[in-house]
């Protein structure tokens, strides 16, 4: 259930509104990292991690002053489009603001509102200190979010009523989790029952036999979809819904199947088909009522996975884009935005680069997308957002496999740990650049499916299909740190944080959050002008901190294992 103690967030107030690397990591969700690495340049796993490792030492100590992001001026622009937000004035916040606090920590409560206190005038203070630069301001949100998965929406159609009235209620509803952005793949991916797609007779190069009217998608898959979309309106706001291909029709690639790829994937003479067959997926999906705010180019174009797949190196994904897909696009959907990548971010600088320096894909790329699987590689977001600051980039997909599960394990069982690798991984990507962050599945079973293939993942809500139970696992509260109060609209605010530890060892697996991390934060400053500060600790110890705003600060500890959200009044 969804604690009562974190539903006025927004309410109260009326706050509605809402990388070449020595080796490119060839990873894939389903992939261990022996495997992942084997798929690099023909080089054995154990010598590329070596490498990998190697290259990737940084140097130990403590960060004296660690500034998340870069910051450069800004330029206009509105959100879903390239750049960001006008700079508005923003007065200096002083002593004697009200301020709210949520907090969850382990075995402390979820989401809980704690006592208000004030900000003072700013004092001297001898640990750690997070700053908040009123005045340096960077990218616009678009949202949070989750992924609707026919393996998803199929647990959704088992649950009885009640239970999908707090699955709708806890993602979807001002007094959940707030999100406003989703996404939903083009034909099936691995979280399908099986391999299917809209057009299934070879040679169809006029797409006379595609099925426009969804029917497969139409049985679980849509109504879903439809069903959060009502939710979020009923909040005066509509889903921003990002779509992407795992594979083209079997009878497009050169493997002649949907899962795995050939190199290359689609066949020449099928390149232009593919490109229309995906427009006229989004002509049949805005018919259902279902608009498509933006597409990626192609899921994991580095992964060679066991299930639906399609290899595209850099240039043949910007060849693509450049000479098909955007031509297509423009034509037919000239709003839908269109990302390139969606795959790991050790690869993100390539693809962006192929992109944006491609003669005729550059006029067609609004931004890059991005995975978690290789690790945190904050840097390759930073660079991306330097180098071509008026991108959007969107953290696509993240979740835990089930070879990160404790060993023995064969169900998702709630595991603290994956909470804090959420926040640990939404805060980097934040300060380093991205507008909007999207979870995987938003729902599975208790196998950690249905898949396939049997690539089985943990999820923030998990459905006892057998007890009609519904779990609400801690990702779920830790996302909500952050979809409940950094609104759609809202810009990031420069934050240091002086006087703590920061890692720097080795690359570590996807989603490690420890005390080594020290504290890290995030802020932004909304439409309604209060600003957010986002703590967060994966630590053993409390750590006891100063917050300075402005000319204003105040004194505040976060707990072991614990998150907190900070909001400061308007100025």
């Amino acid at each position: 259930m969804v604690d009562s103690d974190f539903m006025d967030a927004r309410g109260e107030d009326g706050m509605a509104e809402d990388h070449q690397q020595l080796l490119p990591l060839c990873g894939t969700e389903g992939a261990s990292w022996p495997s992942r690495l084997s798929q690099c340049a023909g080089v054995r796993w154990p010598v590329a991690a070596a490498a990998l490792l190697a290259c990737s030492v940084l140097t130990a100590g403590v960060a004296i002053v660690h500034v998340h992001g870069p910051l450069r001026p800004l330029r206009k622009a509105a959100i879903g489009s390239r750049g960001v937000p006008d700079q508005q004035k923003l007065d200096a916040v002083g002593g004697g603001a009200s301020v709210k606090i949520w907090q969850t920590a382990r075995e402390q409560g979820h989401l809980e509102r704690l006592t208000d206190t004030n900000l003072a005038a700013d004092f001297d203070f001898s640990g750690p200190t997070v700053t908040v630069d009123v005045g340096a301001r960077d990218q616009q949100i678009v949202g949070f979010g989750g992924a609707f998965t026919e393996s998803s929406a199929v647990t959704f159609q088992k649950m009885n009523p009640t239970l999908q009235e707090q699955f709708l209620s806890g993602y979807f509803d001002e007094a959940g989790l707030g999100f406003t952005v989703g996404r939903v793949h083009i034909n099936s991916c691995d979280f399908s029952v099986a391999s299917y797609s809209f057009d299934d007779h070879a040679g169809d190069v006029e797409l006379q036999y595609f099925d426009s009217e969804a029917s497969h998608d139409s049985q679980a898959l849509i109504p879903l979809i439809q069903r959060a979309q009502q939710r979020i309106s009923q909040r005066s706001q509509s889903m921003r819904l990002l779509a992407t291909p795992w594979s083209p029709p079997s009878w497009m690639k050169g493997n002649a199947k949907m899962d795995t790829s050939s190199r290359p994937c689609i066949r020449p003479e099928y390149r232009d088909t593919w490109a229309r067959y995906l427009a006229k997926w989004v002509s049949t999906y805005k018919a259902k009522g279902v608009p498509i705010w933006a597409m990626t180019v192609q899921n994991e174009p580095q992964g060679n996975s066991s299930w639906e797949a399609c290899l595209m190196a850099p240039p043949e994904e910007a060849d693509f884009l450049g000479e098909h897909l955007g031509p297509v696009m423009k034509s037919a959907h000239p709003e839908v935005s269109i990302f390139v990548h969606d795959d790991q971010k050790n690869m993100m600088p390539d693809y962006a680069r192929a992109a944006f320096s491609h003669p005729t894909a550059n006029k067609y790329t609004d931004g890059v997308a991005f995975h978690w699987y290789t690790g945190d590689w904050f840097d390759k977001v930073a660079e991306v957002h330097r180098q071509y600051p008026g991108a959007m980039l969107l953290a696509s997909e993240a979740t835990y496999e089930k070879r990160m599960w404790k060993p023995g394990a064969v169900q998702a069982y709630p595991e603290w740990r994956f909470g804090e690798g959420y926040a640990h991984d939404i805060i980097g990507d934040l300060n380093a650049g991205a507008m909007g962050w999207i979870d995987w599945n938003l729902l599975l079973d208790m196998s950690g499916g249905p898949n396939h293939v049997g690539n089985m993942c943990d999820a923030a809500a998990v459905a006892d299909l057998q007890e009609q139970v519904l779990h609400w696992h801690p990702q779920y509260y830790y996302m909500g740190h952050f979809s409940k109060f950094i609104l759609p609209g809202s810009t990031r605010l420069q934050t240091s944080v002086e006087g703590s530890t920061a890692y720097a060892g080795t690359l570590r697996g996807y989603g490690t959050c420890t005390g080594q991390d020290g504290l890290q934060a995030t802020s932004f400053v909304r439409p309604d002008r209060q600003i957010v500060t986002v703590v967060l600790n994966c630590g053993d110890g409390p750590i006891e901190f100063k917050l300075r705003v402005g000319s204003g600060a105040l004194r505040a500890s976060v707990p072991a294992h614990g998150i907190q959200t900070y909001l400061l009044p308007a100025s």
